[in-house]
Parts: structure tokens; C-alpha cells; sequence
């Protein structure tokens, strides 16, 4: 007799999934024609699954903890190596505290998300605040009450639809956030309300959590537009090697998929070997900025002992103020190489944290390797 009769069946779908992630998403030719894509679409979906089981398969809104979303052994969504997130479950029918300490950061923010429709990680944004919108004590200690009525000190609205929080921790340093393992954020949650202590696992509950990290590991991949699509968002470019204008989604009147206080800016490169792509333009006066690639699965190129991002505290500017980046296969002999480890095609990203003015659009050139000059 099957003593777990809903939670067998929920797993059922998810050895299905992965077989429909195999054959719809990695072995798709549709999707992917070069092997490095293939083989690394079979990385991805691991580490996809990995953060499935941590986010989804062990979520509890009455006993919420927030849990690394990304790490050099699981980037998913778009990771970034000058950041952490964080990502607890929470529900719009409890309060909680989050308590942390302001370090080394140089922007953290809190976002509350409704369910996502499709099963992605994160659904409609709900409310935010930045660390500028915080009282923190001198020690750099604050607490935040996320909660439907108002609250004494920090406090951030919780609708009833409320289903995650999101914290992105981002750190301008010389040594990416991810590469230094000194580099901690130092926060935690608590529900306000109280709770019993968690009752051994159920059927039924295990089996809604198993189907919610199935919707998402479905979302990440089978869900995700083929590469060759045409994107409608503003900040996504349709043409190869050229960055569109910077776009910020705040009060923009559309859809918030992220962090409303940054400007972002994507687009694809493609790169024969012997050719180069140049990047030049001028940082604008902001907290935070940083470009990175990524490969066809939005997973950052290794970054542990390669350089495929660089932040503020890393570029290298003329004496004018402005900065030439170069994209190649080889070391061009220049400061500001960014290495696309022999990917013909990927990413490029570029994000800008509350500006003070709109950041301007980045030039790109497409140029043989031997003609890029020492700056």
C-alpha cells in the first residue's frame, strides 16, 4: 500500500518534467545547436532543480527562513557576482521581522511578490524599500515588520496576496561579493504571530510543495522563449552587439519583474574567435554599477578564476571619466577585458543602481581582436 499516495504523484510529474526539460528545452535544436549549450542547459537544469528542492520543496510561510537563492555552484535567474539574495515564503496572513546588519553593502532592498501565474520564483511586486528608506541603528543593526497593519519603526505594507520576499544584498568591491568568502550578509526572519512548532511533514503538504518547485523548474526552462524570439521588454535589445538605452521599470506603469530602483540594459553578443566586441561610454554617479556575461541559460560565465563581470570598483576609466571595455575570446593586451570563454554567443548585462541622472546608452564595435589598441 502507497503510505504517501499525492506526494508519490506529485513526484511522478516531477520525473516527468525533467524528462520534458531533456527533450523540449536542452536537445531542443530550436533552442540550442552549439554542444557547449547543450551540455551546460543539462548544468542548468541541476542547479535549477537544486535551488527547486531549497526554495520550494522546504517552504514554510509559518516558519519561514531566507535561503541563498544563487551561488557559484547554482546560478539561476540572471546571477550576478557582486550580489547575494536572499528568498523566504512568507503569507499575507502572518507579520514578520526581518533583522540584519548593514556591512559591507552598498544597497540592499526588500521586495514582496504575489504568486507567479507561470510558477516563476517571483510574482507581482507588491512593495518595496531600499536601504535608504531604513532607519538603521549606529551599530548598522535594523529590524523590518513586514505586516497587513502598520507597525512602530520599519515597516513594509504586506498585501494579502503576499507570497515571497526577496533581499538583494550588493557589494562594490575589488573582490566580487561571491569570490570572498569573508563576505556574509548577516539577516534572518521571524514570524511575529504565534505559531506551533512544525508537525512531522504531511502527504498533502509535501505534495503542494513538490508541484509548486515543479511550476518553477518548468518556468526556468520549457517556459523560457527560445533564443531567437524577439523580446518586447524595454530594456532587452533585438540586435546583436548593440546595448539598447537603460531602463528603469519605476513608474514606468508596467510590470515590476525585479528590483524597481535599477536600470537595466541586455543584449546578446556574438563573437567569432579573432573578433572583438568594444564597449565604451560613461558611468553615471550611482551606488552600484556592474556588466557581466552570461551564457545562453542566464547563468554568468565563470567568474572564480576568469573575469566575466566587472563592477565600479574593478573598471578601469580614462582620465575623461569614460571606460572602453572589450569582449573577446583571448587577452586583447588591455585593461577591462571581459573573457567569453570561447561562447560565440551570449549575454550581455548591464545593470545601474539609483542613479543620479538616466545612464546614457553604452557604444558597441565589433572590431578584429588585432586591431584593439592598448588604452
Amino acid at each position: 500500500m502507497n503510505q504517501a499516495p499525492l506526494s508519490t504523484a506529485a513526484f511522478d510529474e516531477l520525473i516527468a518534467a525533467l524528462q520534458e526539460i531533456r527533450d523540449g528545452y536542452v536537445l531542443s535544436e530550436s533552442r540550442f545547436s552549439d554542444p557547449t549549450d547543450v551540455v551546460e542547459g543539462y548544468r542548468y537544469a541541476g542547479q535549477v532543480l537544486s535551488a527547486a528542492s531549497e526554495l520550494f520543496f522546504e517552504a514554510d510561510p509559518d516558519h519561514p527562513r531566507l535561503a541563498s537563492i544563487v551561488s557559484p555552484a547554482r546560478k539561476i535567474q540572471g546571477d550576478n557576482p557582486d550580489a547575494i539574495y536572499h528568498y523566504a515564503r512568507i503569507s499575507g496572513s502572518h507579520a514578520y521581522r526581518i533583522s540584519g546588519t548593514v556591512d559591507r553593502e552598498c544597497y540592499t532592498s526588500f521586495t514582496v511578490h504575489g504568486r507567479a501565474r507561470d510558477g516563476a520564483l517571483a510574482g507581482p511586486l507588491l512593495g518595496d524599500m531600499n536601504d535608504r528608506q531604513l532607519a538603521v541603528d549606529p551599530d548598522g543593526s535594523y529590524s523590518l515588520t513586514l505586516s497587513a497593519d502598520r507597525r512602530p519603526g520599519n515597516w513594509l505594507h504586506l498585501d494579502p496576496d503576499a507570497h515571497c520576499v526577496i533581499v538583494r544584498s550588493y557589494f562594490q568591491l575589488a573582490v566580487s561579493a561571491q569570490n570572498d568568502p569573508d563576505v556574509r550578509v548577516r539577516i534572518g526572519i521571524e514570524t511575529l504571530d504565534p505559531v506551533e512548532p512544525p508537525r512531522p511533514l504531511g502527504d498533502e503538504i509535501l505534495a503542494g510543495r513538490l508541484r509548486e518547485g515543479v511550476a518553477f523548474l518548468r518556468q526556468a526552462t520549457l517556459g523560457q522563449a527560445p533564443p531567437s524570439t524577439r523580446s518586447r521588454i524595454p530594456f532587452v535589445s533585438n540586435e546583436p552587439n548593440v546595448l539598447p538605452v537603460p531602463f528603469s521599470f519605476r513608474d514606468s506603469g508596467l510590470a515590476v519583474p525585479g528590483a524597481a530602483d535599477i536600470f537595466y540594459a541586455l543584449a546578446t553578443w556574438e563573437l567569432d574567435p579573432g573578433q572583438a566586441l568594444v564597449m565604451t561610454g560613461v558611468l553615471p554617479r550611482c551606488p552600484f554599477a556592474n556588466v557581466m556575461l552570461w551564457n545562453r541559460h542566464m547563468q554568468t560565465l565563470e567568474y572564480r578564476a576568469r573575469r566575466s563581470s566587472l563592477n565600479m570598483s574593478q573598471i578601469q576609466v580614462e582620465p575623461d571619466g569614460s571606460y572602453r571595455i572589450v569582449i573577446a575570446h583571448e587577452d586583447p593586451g588591455v585593461a577591462n577585458w571581459l573573457d567569453c570563454e570561447g561562447h560565440r554567443q551570449g549575454t550581455i548585462f548591464w545593470r545601474f543602481l539609483l542613479p543620479e541622472t538616466d545612464p546614457g546608452r553604452t557604444q558597441c564595435q565589433l572590431v578584429a581582436i588585432q586591431d584593439v589598441a592598448p588604452g
